[in-house]
């Protein structure tokens, strides 16, 4: 540069220095913890996720993050790669919780550069928004832990605490789960995003980023949704119950579950009519088969009539379900002073 450019010289009335230089160096990569998650290039190349709009999403995930090229400077040194031109884009991805809890070390958050990623995925998750993403996350993590009275290892480590802090998270408009037309302010902003990282509701087109949360909801949707949120091992029998539901169908497995447990019925002559939208009445009445002791309080925001369920709705109220069965109360959502 000092070659080709000889006119090209520091700014030093911005650096504050006579040089030019700035006062401090940047740090592009630093020493990194060894942490209970270790984000691999596997898990956020876009290679890896062909049909995907989005990398690996980590069920513990407390952020998300992008940069769109792993910008990795190889060397000829032993035991550095080169990735190949195919292996540099990234695809959206998020922050696991575990990457921030280092392995031997209690009381102690990872934050900025030193979580639990490695050289090539620390140039994605080196860049400013993910840092500020990480960030949020391990400060809160501190704020939950000091009032629940726990440490950072016991909420990495019990699925219930975890999904307690992610509410906690998306309850202060933190986003864990890559959606575009969800914004901070939805009123079922986080229901929605802890319902998707948790796998139970999340996307019906794999190769966009929308949740689309005005959408309806069928009757298929609804079985997946509720095995998963009641997390009953799935039963596959070889002969189906339903006409129009056949074993290669995505929900067969969820479906049969839930008939073998008296929570479903089909439409009548032995069909199920899984592509049929589901009115909020019908899915009352499923509910009331799983939870009939908080049923009015699962229902409290969202009406028991002929209209169809919304998207929305259904990440709603089994969002209080999963709260329910796993114990969860309310975090308290005010920072400490």
């Amino acid at each position: 540069q000092t070659q080709e450019a000889p006119d090209l010289i520091g700014r030093g009335d911005m650096s504050w220095t006579e040089s030019g230089i700035a006062l401090e160096p940047y740090i592009r990569e630093s020493r990194r913890g060894v942490a209970l998650t270790t984000i691999r290039h596997e898990e956020v190349a876009t290679k890896f996720f062909p049909a995907s709009a989005r990398a690996h999403t980590y069920s513990d995930s407390v952020g998300i993050g992008h940069y769109h090229y792993l910008d990795f400077h190889p060397n000829l040194a032993h035991g550095h790669v080169d990735l190949g031109a195919d292996s540099h884009e990234c695809s959206p991805f998020t922050i696991p919780l575990g990457s921030l809890i280092p392995i031997a070390t209690d009381q102690l958050i990872l934050s900025a550069k030193n979580l639990g990623t490695t050289h090539i995925t620390n140039a994605a998750y080196r860049m400013h928004p993910v840092e500020w993403a990480i960030g949020e996350a391990g400060g809160l993590l501190a704020v939950f832990c000091r009032q629940e009275g726990l440490s950072p290892r016991e909420v990495a480590t019990n699925p219930a605490l975890t999904r307690k802090f992610q509410g906690y998270l998306a309850s202060h408009g933190i986003p864990i789960f890559w959606f575009n037309d969800i914004s901070h302010d939805d009123p079922d902003f986080e229901a929605i995003q802890v319902l998707a990282t948790a796998g139970i509701v999340r996307t019906e087109n794999l190769q966009n980023l929308n949740f689309n949360p005005e959408g309806s909801v069928n009757r298929a949707v609804v079985a997946v949704a509720l095995v998963n949120v009641l997390d009953f091992p799935l039963i596959t029998p070889n002969t189906p119950s339903f006409i129009d539901v056949s074993p290669n169908y995505f929900a067969y497995s969820s479906i049969e579950t839930l008939k073998s447990r008296g929570i479903i019925s089909g439409v009548g002559g032995n069909y199920f009519a899984p592509s049929n939208p589901i009115t909020r009445e019908h899915f009352a009445i499923l509910m009331s088969h799983v939870q009939s002791e908080d049923f009015i309080q699962l229902f409290a925001e969202t009406p028991r009539d002929s209209c169809t369920l919304r998207r929305r709705e259904l990440s709603r109220t089994l969002y209080r379900l999963l709260q329910i069965n796993l114990g969860i109360k309310q975090a308290r959502s005010a920072i400490a002073a």
